[in-house]
This record gives C-alpha cells, structure tokens and sequence, in this order.
C-alpha cells in the first residue's frame, strides 16, 4: 500500500508561497498534470511572457480573485475574477494584474513528468532571477552552489548545462550535466532537442551523446 494519501484538502494560504508563486502541485503531491497559482510581483507580473512550444503544454488560467489582464499574441483580454483562459503551447502570452491567478497545464498524449524543487528551490530561484537577467555567469554559480546541496537534482543539472553554454563554456563537463539530467527525468532529452539555450551546441556530436 502507498503511505500517500487518497484525498486532500489545501487552501491557498495554507501552502507555503516561493515569492510569488503558490507551488500548488507540489504541496498535495500531484504528478500527472502541471498546477500552480501565481501572486503580482511589485510590477503587477502574475504571468511572465512566456510559449510552451518547447514542452507542448496546453495551459488553462483560471482568476481566482482580483482583475488580470492578459496580453496573448498581442491581444488584449480583460479577465475579472472567474474568468478562465485556455492557451495553445505556440501562443506568446503574458499577464498582469492585482489577483491571484492558477494555472493548469500539461501535453496531450504524454505522461506529465514533474520537477519538484523542494530543498533546491532557493538555489533555482536565484539562479532564475540572473537568467531572465542575462546574467549567465551568476546563475551558473547559484546553480553550483545547489548541486553542492541537493547533487541528484535533475533540474540543478539541466539548467547547468543551459546557463554554462549561455555563458560560452561548452566543456565536456557541460554535456555531463546534460547527460546526468537526462538520466534522472527523461523528459528532459526531448526538452533540449528544442531549448534556445543550446543553439550554440546543436551541432556538436558531445550534444546528441548526451541525450542518448
């Protein structure tokens, strides 16, 4: 018998918030679909601009409280509270606003397969935040700095590779955290076939040994 249980019952200020994310699907420990509520940061962001086209998610928002505006592929909808918007995965879509905001989200025809960050969250979210500020070299070093804490994290490894060949250094230390995030969730050999991050190793036989 599994020690997890049967039902739960969570409310939104009952799971403990990363920022402004509510890592909901974490929380009740679900694995077959992809489910997250979103608080504004201090610019009003409760989406960041972002497609799926990578992982072929189709996404559903739901506003839970409060008024978003999404801007999807430069359309405008307003969506008060209760409004639900469904997204294709090649569609551009942002939003903003002063509410809370829960996303679903998952491909048709594939199983799910989640990346729980748990202890490793600290070190992603830092990380992240000198991603989306092209400051490569910093995510880099926050990543190493939680391989050193949580060394089995496949999306430590992944995103080692995807900040190190960002940062230009294309060693073969680079392709076996690749390899080594592959190992530990397969979903991640398709994922990198299509990531912008590794444009500059496509090409390089070191890249497709990885992902065998």
């Amino acid at each position: 018998m599994s020690g997890k249980p049967k039902w739960q019952v969570a409310r939104l200020d009952d799971i403990e918030r990363r920022g402004r994310d509510i890592p909901v699907r974490e929380h009740l420990g679900i694995h077959a679909f992809g489910i997250n509520a979103f608080t504004p940061g201090e610019d009003g962001t409760l989406v960041n601009e972002h497609d799926e086209s990578g992982t072929g998610h189709e996404e559903l928002y739901l506003v839970l409280d409060g008024n978003a505006t999404f801007e999807i592929d430069g359309e405008t909808v307003d969506a008060p509270a209760g409004t639900y918007v469904f997204v294709a995965p090649e569609s551009r879509r942002k939003a903003t606003g002063d509410g809370t905001v829960l996303a679903i989200g998952a491909a048709p025809g594939e199983a799910y397969q989640a990346v729980d960050w748990g202890e490793a969250w600290s070190f992603h979210n830092e990380s992240m935040k000198a991603y989306s500020e092209q400051r490569y070299a910093d995510a880099l070093e926050a990543v190493r700095a939680g391989l050193q804490h949580t060394p089995d994290h496949p999306g430590l490894h992944y995103n080692y590779a995807c900040f190190a060949t960002r940062a230009g250094d294309t060693g073969d230390e680079t392709f076996d955290h690749l390899r080594r995030s592959v190992e530990l969730l397969p979903r991640f050999r398709e994922d990198a076939r299509k990531d912008d991050d590794f444009a500059a190793v496509r090409d390089d036989p070191r890249f497709e040994e990885a992902l065998r």
